[in-house]
């Protein structure tokens, strides 16, 4: 999975986040569709970076 994060276009990165809060909200927890992006980002940003120092 981290391979996919680090890979993935930002509009692949935009629709994870979107499942994300979609599967969440499915379950009662509401995630602003903004902050998940953020946090997707955020996180594939930091997988990049994980790899790049490996």
């Amino acid at each position: 999975m981290s391979t996919a994060l680090a890979d993935a276009e930002r509009s692949r990165l935009r629709d994870v986040a979107a499942s994300w809060v979609q599967l969440r909200a499915e379950d009662g927890e509401i995630i602003d569709t903004e902050i998940a992006d953020a946090i997707v980002g955020d996180l594939a940003t930091l997988v990049t970076s994980a790899r790049r120092r490996s």
